[in-house]
């Protein structure tokens, strides 16, 4: 491909969520990487529809009262009501966390913080498409990972590991150690769910050196890491001691033996600074970035990331610099997530929430719905298929045809705002056969959707 790009599309393009208008201006003034380093720096924005949603307690309280009316009703009919609305229940919440997101995505200033954010969003990920956590299934993002994303890993891992949404997701609240008090009196056992993604996802990754005896060690550490369902005074994690396997733990050739809850977070901060994660880790913010097979740039993430103790911070700053990130040439296809909103971001145009949320689960995106703890896929192949490609064109032609028809006082005015959307994209850098393709049509839907299947656009 001859595509080329410059520093600044690159910085909004690669590093973010696509520019809004002036945003190009301010960074040929300030330079790409310093504009990066000063989104690093600055306060995080939080779009108010966030910080509105309700708590994961409020949430865990309020399906409990709903789940234990269900229990006590013996009637038939009254207790299809109430599973009727703890179902209403899961589908308002899980949609008010999706339009709040997908608000976040569109207003931020702050592209590249929230990549960042969403790449370890999806590190961690939950789904929901189970019905457990679906109504707090973007509290993990929301109230850990935008907390603690510029912080240190170890302190990440450890408060998702004992976030609700995580232990539900992957049943650790359900994991008795058969030692403990409790697992000499029930007939019931350890659970590994949590414990081998901690291994293969979270930390030192599927060919990090750990065996099934390892994932078994781990699973009984972290046993009595559970869920308070019945207050909204808690931050909903609770450590049921009733239901740790007591007793020294081995996990990667190193005994543990410290009672209850620190034995568990003595494994996680250990896992947190292994070699194995670091590299794992380099791996994945390398590909996510600058694509695939970057030995470089891996090695000095990971390097940095063991250096540094774990703080993310420098692991972000080597990214910035780093000149594999700043190849002119394309080095992923764009998500599409990435590419719708960096579609609505470039016109500033929002539909209603309904409307994205439709448009991404007709891209194949829908948010918070992997469908796996291993989270999206981050390979080009899984997005840029012909089937995919025709999904964008609809929606491209369709939001073409909104933004015309919003602004077409006279034909000139529509032109000129085509224009200036062009402008405050590439300005005077756009691809030279992107400029030949949009010269031969004088039809303006086809203009702008031409623009938005362009490589230029499609590509980062």
């Amino acid at each position: 491909m001859s595509l080329r790009y410059t520093d600044h599309t690159i910085a909004t393009q690669r590093f973010g969520f696509g520019p809004v208008t002036g945003e190009i201006d301010t960074i040929k003034n300030l330079g790409a990487a310093l504009w990066l380093e000063q989104q690093l720096s600055s306060t995080s924005y939080t779009h108010p529809s966030i910080t509105e949603l309700p708590s994961t307690s409020l949430i865990l309280q309020q399906m409990h009262q709903l789940q234990q009316q269900r229990k006590q009703t013996t009637e038939n009919q009254a207790k299809a009501k109430l599973q009727k609305k703890i179902n209403q229940f899961q589908r308002s919440h899980y949609t008010q966390q999706v339009y709040a997101r997908n608000q976040q995505i569109f207003s931020t200033p702050l592209s590249f913080q929230e990549r960042i954010i969403q790449f370890w969003s999806n590190h961690f990920s939950v789904s929901a498409d189970n019905r457990r956590i679906r109504p707090f299934v973007a509290s993990i993002e929301n109230e850990v990972i935008r907390t603690h994303w510029n912080g240190d890993f170890s302190t990440l891992l450890r408060q998702v590991s004992q976030h609700p949404a995580m232990l539900i997701y992957l049943d650790n609240n359900l994991s008795i150690g058969p030692d403990s008090t409790q697992g000499k009196r029930a007939d019931k056992g350890l659970n590994e769910n949590l414990a081998r993604e901690i291994l293969e996802l979270h930390t030192l990754g599927v060919n990090g050196g750990y065996t099934q005896q390892d994932i078994i060690q781990l699973a009984k550490a972290i046993t009595g890491w559970s869920v308070n369902f019945k207050t909204a005074q808690h931050t909903g994690f609770i450590f049921n001691n009733k239901r740790h396997q007591p007793g020294t733990i081995s996990l990667l050739n190193k005994d543990y033996n410290q009672a209850g809850l620190a034995q568990g977070e003595a494994c996680l901060n250990d896992l947190a600074m292994h070699p194995s994660t670091a590299h794992h880790i380099a791996r994945k913010l390398a590909q996510h970035f600058a694509g695939p097979h970057k030995s470089d740039l891996e090695k000095k993430l990971a390097d940095t990331f063991m250096a540094s103790k774990g703080q993310l911070m420098p692991v972000y700053k080597v990214l910035i610099h780093h000149p594999d990130c700043w190849h002119t040439n394309p080095v992923r296809f764009r998500t599409p997530q990435q590419w719708l909103f960096s579609m609505f971001r470039s016109a500033n145009f929002y539909p209603q929430n309904k409307l994205v949320h439709q448009a991404l689960k007709q891209l194949g995106q829908e948010p918070f719905m992997a469908g796996s703890p291993a989270g999206w896929s981050d390979n080009d192949r899984d997005y840029n298929s012909s089937s995919a490609l025709t999904q964008r064109w609809q929606l491209a032609n369709k939001y073409s045809k909104q933004i015309l028809k919003k602004t077409k006082k006279t034909e000139s005015a529509a032109a000129v705002t085509i224009n200036n959307l062009i402008a405050s994209l590439y300005d005077s850098d756009i691809d030279e056969h992107l400029f030949a393709a949009l010269s031969k049509t004088d039809d303006l839907t086809n203009k702008l959707t031409l623009l938005w299947l362009s490589p230029q656009f499609q590509y980062r």
